[in-house]
């Protein structure tokens, strides 16, 4: 998912930041104090630093610190449900 994420990041940089910003901020606001308020940090500190080709090669990396943020992605509802059916679909096939 994050591959289709990372080549959407591409197309449209400002729509893809926006939504990944939006459910920071939801989060952020709904789990304030919790232990899951770093990882929202580090990634909004993430995503104003990088340019988008950085952000993209970070969520499509097989290192033990992407795999780990991809377990709190900010990109959630990016793809559309059906885009993401598609791909799960996909995925169980192979």
């Amino acid at each position: 998912m994050h591959r289709r994420i990372a080549a959407r990041l591409e197309r449209d940089p400002d729509a893809v930041l926006a939504k990944a910003f939006a459910n920071l901020d939801a989060w952020q606001e709904r789990h304030r104090g919790s232990a899951l308020e770093p990882v929202f940090l580090e990634w909004r500190n993430l995503l104003g630093a990088l340019n988008p080709a950085e952000i993209g090669a970070l969520i499509t990396a097989e290192d033990q610190r992407a795999i780990r943020l991809r377990q709190s992605s900010p990109f959630a509802g990016v793809l559309t449900p059906k885009e993401v059916w598609a791909i799960k679909k996909d995925h169980e096939a192979a």
